[in-house]
């Protein structure tokens, strides 16, 4: 059954309604990793991470003179040895050598966990002020630009909030012309 027009013309409207209130959603933008550097806290982390860095390297090297002396030792006495004593001290070679080797892995490990931790609450924080850029300026959403994660951004529908981030944190004093970033 066809609908007379009289009885379209509302559903027109209705239609017409619909379409208008979708309006385009806006969102903002920011280079994440950018502000994380930014933050004095970060500076400290990587300190932190380098002195930790630094302690490992130095008893990795303790290790491998210790190891050094240990193997020269044993070259240089080993046509002397009774086949008891080499066959223990090639094993007590082969030992220092593995653990070594495994020192080395789990430093490495130690290192990538506790920078894991250490930025865990830069990297919130970071979020926090995003989430308080996003509220304030009644975006729909923010998406991070770092790492080439988007490859264009349209700012026209799309608006940068890097400086209002940093402004947030505190990284910034002076206030951030609302034009300037196409903010309202």
């Amino acid at each position: 059954s066809r609908l007379k027009p009289m009885k379209r013309l509302p559903l027109l409207l209705l239609t017409m309604v619909a379409l208008c209130a979708t309006a385009q959603p806006r969102f903002g933008y920011f280079n994440f990793r950018e502000v994380v550097i930014a933050l004095p806290e970060y500076a400290t982390m990587q300190a932190q991470i380098q002195e930790l860095r630094a302690k490992c390297e130095a008893e990795i090297s303790n290790s491998e003179k210790d190891f050094i002396q240990r193997y020269s030792e044993f070259i240089d006495g080993q046509a002397g040895f009774p086949d008891i004593i080499r066959d223990k001290r090639q094993k007590e070679l082969q030992e220092l050598m593995e653990r070594s080797i495994s020192f080395k892995k789990e430093a490495d490990s130690t290192i990538v966990e506790a920078r894991r931790e250490m930025i865990k609450p830069l990297r919130q924080k970071v979020t926090d002020a995003a989430r308080t850029v996003c509220l304030k300026e009644d975006l729909d959403y923010v998406v991070n630009t770092d790492r080439d994660n988007f490859i264009c951004v349209n700012d026209s529908i799309g608006v940068d909030i890097t400086l209002k981030v940093k402004q947030v944190l505190g990284l910034i004093s002076t206030p951030v012309v609302p034009e300037a970033q196409g903010l309202k």
